[in-house]
């Protein structure tokens, strides 16, 4: 396919591509679209690993996605999602499930979506916050539709855990919210937060990422800080179980982009090289085993990476021209026959 890649993401147990010719390629589970699906609304059957193309009929420029269900932002800011709606995650859809992308009501023109297995977030182009599914940190507490969350403050971008939130400011001052059993949150305490509360110990922060139970962060000179569940090495060695409250990460470069999955982390240089490092049970660290190692690796890539998304258990990468995946793969997310493809695969586009 000739067309640049301009977005991935990788969910629970789906892939999702978008080429800047408009075309829209999904890999796995019911987050594709591909529908009907099999008992328990969950995965793809287990012959359906061939890729397959998302019909739609408007300009995307932003794809996301979670456990069964995906979302996407248009050039005019308009919200769409498809897949399953448990929790309320789709939106206000009268289905439990969507095969294509349907225009979400009650948005303003939204900059960005976010989502987890659990809720979701979108922030405006005028910086507002909305939720919606269960509340961060919460089993209780549903938004069938958006809310919008008077108490946060003018957001530029966040992040969705398993039941915590980030949030980045205009200052590029780091709010967190939600659960934080394993100190997630970064406040030098194991105490949800019911409401957004700023982290002061992180100043001029660029990007941010979200994992199950853990929160990375690029602060200045691309500098990477880390903090949450610890039991995998998530946050970079295998000292302590959990931290409480952010630690630098030594990396061999500054980076440009950080992710998380559900026990591992991503870091994306600025040579272009990717480097992780946490769980590796399902292949997670690309190193062609699944045995477990106790530091930060580096993936053999043929080109330099520009694009880097990662699911709960696989990850995507592009040069802007091609993908490539490896991790879990149960649900064919990658595309191919394996359980686990524990180094880099190409993705092969729907024919």
């Amino acid at each position: 396919m000739a067309a640049d890649v301009i977005d991935l993401a990788a969910g629970r147990d789906h892939s999702l591509v978008l080429y800047g010719d408009a075309v829209l390629t999904g890999w796995g589970g019911d987050g594709t679209g591909r529908f009907p699906v099999p008992a328990g609304v969950c995965a793809a059957p287990s012959n359906e690993g061939d890729a397959v193309y998302i019909s739609h009929r408007i300009e995307l420029q932003q794809v996301t996605a979670s456990a069964g269900v995906s979302w996407a932002l248009d050039r005019m800011g308009t919200a769409y999602a498809w897949g399953a709606n448990r929790a309320g995650l789709g939106g206000r859809i009268q289905q439990i499930t969507q095969s294509q992308p349907r225009a979400l009501p009650g948005l303003p023109a939204l900059r960005e979506i976010r989502g987890s297995e659990f809720f979701t977030l979108a922030c405006s182009r005028g910086g507002d916050l909305y939720h919606w599914g269960l509340q961060p940190g919460s089993v209780h507490s549903v938004n069938h539709r958006p809310a919008r969350i008077h108490q946060a403050p003018k957001v530029l971008t966040c992040a969705t855990g398993g039941a915590h939130a980030l949030l980045l400011d205009a200052a590029h001052q780091l709010w967190v919210w939600g659960g934080n059993t394993s100190g997630q949150l970064g406040l030098a305490n194991l105490r949800d937060q019911a409401l957004p509360v700023l982290l002061p110990t992180l100043n001029n922060v660029h990007r941010i990422a979200a994992g199950a139970s853990h929160s990375l962060a690029i602060a200045a000179k691309g500098q990477v800080w880390g903090w949450g569940s610890n039991q995998h090495g998530q946050i970079g060695d295998l000292r302590h179980a959990f931290y409480d409250r952010p630690q630098k990460i030594a990396l061999p470069e500054p980076i440009t982009e950080v992710a998380a999955g559900q026990y591992v982390s991503y870091a994306l240089g600025r040579s272009g090289r990717v480097y992780g490092w946490g769980w590796n049970a399902k292949g997670q660290l690309g190193q062609g085993h699944v045995r477990a190692v106790d530091r930060i690796q580096t993936m053999a890539m043929p080109a330099p990476i520009r694009l880097l998304a990662a699911g709960q258990g696989h990850v995507l990468v592009s040069d802007g021209k091609q993908v490539w995946g490896w991790g879990d793969n149960s649900n064919r997310q990658l595309g191919t026959p394996a359980r686990t493809e524990a180094a880099p695969v190409l993705l092969a586009a729907a024919s």
